[in-house]
């Protein structure tokens, strides 16, 4: 039987080859901004899954995640007011590079890996510090509020179910989804 660990490591990389055999390979750089069916582009999808991985990745590690890009995002991000959060696709995605931004969602699920492959599973009840993560992200309180809500008092369990594998997983199915209204399906 597999462990538990190589049970969440998998997982994230199962994904990654999703993410990039499913969508990425059939959905050309310059079709991503496109929009089916009034739902998100495959753009904002990549930028939202990312933003909300790498900062459960902060607040479970204490620190930020940093993905070595050319852009520098905690600058960006502060330039959006800590957008990207928000489900509905926001009117300044059109400034998102869809391949940096593929890049991105990419180096987030390999850190992903990794600090499932090294975490102390045998911690996963302990509440990490929520309130200091975000604010030290620059997430308002009154404007992700929600956010603040949901991720408060929850364990580490919670962000290694929903922010970094769930989250993820639903919406790399929303981007096959948006692949196979464009057209684009291999199948």
């Amino acid at each position: 039987m597999t462990d538990l660990r190589t049970w969440l490591v998998d997982d994230v990389g199962d994904m990654k080859d999703r993410l990039s055999n499913q969508v990425l390979t059939h959905v050309p750089p310059d079709r991503r901004r496109e929009r089916a069916a009034g739902g998100n582009s495959i753009v904002w999808n990549l930028f939202h899954a990312a933003r909300h991985a790498g900062l459960a990745l902060w607040v479970l590690r204490g620190r930020p995640f940093e993905p070595g890009l050319s852009l520098d995002l905690s600058d960006w991000v502060a330039t959006i007011g800590g957008g990207g959060l928000e489900e509905a696709e926001q009117p300044w995605s059109e400034e998102l590079d869809p391949v940096l931004v593929a890049t991105l969602l990419g180096r987030t699920l390999d850190e992903t890996g990794r600090y499932l492959a090294e975490a102390p599973l045998d911690q996963l009840d302990v509440v990490p510090d929520v309130a200091t993560s975000l604010g030290l992200a620059g997430i308002d309180v009154d404007r992700f509020g929600w956010l603040w809500k949901l991720w408060q008092d929850q364990p580490a369990s919670f962000f290694v179910r929903w922010p970094l594998l769930g989250h993820v997983g639903n919406h790399l199915g929303e981007m096959i989804a948006t692949r196979n209204q464009l057209g684009l399906s291999p199948f």
